[in-house]
């Protein structure tokens, strides 16, 4: 029964918190609306500060437990329909769940007077949703369902919209179907812009270890794509450094290279040196950039190297794909010979981590 008693406190404090805001509630208000007398309710609670940090605490536990969060990840989806499935169920329940509603409308009203609760509303209503679906995306990315980009402004880009519309439900909740329709119809149009589809050239792309007699042209195409996006950076000296290590034939011994193939034409290449395994060379065509195609190279690549550490030295230009493919810095960035670069390193998970 007092158990019972201290939810019902609970349950009628964020009614009246959601209509009226914490200083527009009284103890009186609250007792009242319980059908208890005053010292029933310090039986459970000691003032209504403390009513009111049980209920932060609480509100908490509820978001997380229905709609996860950065540390508790919702389920990767296995298709861009899934995606579109999951954010309708999860935008559903934040519409039509009245403990969430009356949140809101809380974490809204308080979190101009309220430290926690304005920390509370940014998390919800907004770096929560990016931080949530930063990772998601990450990996959708990985799988080859959405092109490449960077994943927090596309989760920032997705989560956005439909927060506001949320709200919108919250001031007229007569428009809560209109606003789940267009929920809907914003994350279809979200799969069309990014999302890769079977009918799409990506999705043909073939991926595969080069023969000795491929060698020179993925080497070629190396020197294509440097020459339009980092022999700018580099100038004279790196340029011509970089061409030299082409045509090196003591450095180019012993790497393994694969290749990326659209038809019977290669589009990427990567070039990774066994004994150490370093990648050399990642080029991919300035036509087939910010497709997935780095990715699937880089992740076909993995097969051969489970469970291996990889590192690489980034250039400028590719520093952010490498950060979205999970290395990271283990130096500051140094120059040689004219080549600017940023060591790296890719640690794959252990299983249970």
């Amino acid at each position: 029964m007092a158990k019972d008693t201290r939810a019902r406190i609970l349950d009628t404090a964020l009614t009246l918190f959601s209509e009226n805001g914490y200083a527009g509630t009284n103890i009186r208000e609250l007792t009242a609306s319980l059908g208890l007398v005053k010292s029933a309710l310090y039986r459970h609670f000691k003032s209504k500060q403390e009513i009111w940090d049980t209920l932060l605490d609480e509100m908490i536990s509820y978001y997380e437990s229905r709609f996860r969060s950065p540390e508790h990840l919702p389920p990767i989806p296995d298709s861009l329909e899934v995606l579109t499935a999951m954010t309708m169920k999860m935008a559903k329940l934040t519409v039509y769940d009245e403990k969430i509603i009356k949140t809101r409308k809380v974490l809204s009203i308080e979190q101009y007077r309220d430290e926690r609760a304005r920390e509370l509303a940014s998390r919800y209503f907004l770096t929560g949703l990016t931080r949530m679906f930063t990772p998601v995306f990450r990996e959708m990315m990985n799988r080859g369902f959405l092109r490449r980009d960077d994943p927090e402004m596309l989760a920032f880009a997705y989560t956005a919209p439909i927060s506001s519309l949320i709200h919108l439900c919250d001031r007229e909740p007569q428009k809560a179907e209109e606003a789940l329709s267009q929920i809907e119809a914003f994350s279809r149009h979200f799969i069309r812009t990014y999302g890769i589809h079977d009918s799409d050239d990506t999705r043909k792309i073939t991926i595969r270890p080069l023969e000795e007699r491929e060698t020179a042209s993925a080497l070629a195409l190396a020197w294509q794509v440097f020459c339009r996006f980092e022999s700018p950076v580099y100038g004279d000296e790196g340029t011509e450094s970089f061409r030299k290590t082409l045509q090196d034939e003591v450095y180019l011994a012993n790497i393994r290279y694969y290749g990326a193939f659209d038809g019977v034409r290669l589009i990427g290449m990567l070039g990774i040196r066994e004994s150490k395994c370093h990648i050399c060379f990642f080029f991919v065509d300035s036509e087939y950039q910010r497709r997935g195609i780095g990715t699937k190279l880089f992740l076909r690549m993995q097969e051969d190297f489970p469970e291996q550490a990889i590192t690489l030295n980034a250039a400028p230009f590719g520093l952010p794909f490498y950060k979205t493919l999970g290395f990271k810095a283990t130096d500051s960035e140094q120059t040689v010979s004219g080549i600017r670069f940023t060591p790296m390193q890719y640690c794959p998970k252990k299983e249970g981590n």
